[in-house]
């Protein structure tokens, strides 16, 4: 299986339209389509660690 990741562990990121910088974890497990989310590590407003997944295709490099 080709690794054809778009982003690595550690890197820095957000949603194509959102202004909260976050780091990539990690991804999930693909499904089906053989496309898994990727896992963020981001605060909330309120100050707390948190982590979501996001699909590959919202992020983009900051």
């Amino acid at each position: 299986m080709m690794d054809d990741t778009k982003f690595k562990e550690g890197d820095w990121v957000k949603e194509k339209n959102g202004t909260r910088g976050m780091t990539v974890v990690g991804y999930t497990k693909d499904d089906a389509e053989g496309q898994g989310e990727v896992r963020c590590r981001y605060k909330t407003e309120s100050g707390e660690e948190t982590e979501a997944g996001f699909p590959e295709d919202d992020l983009v490099s900051i």
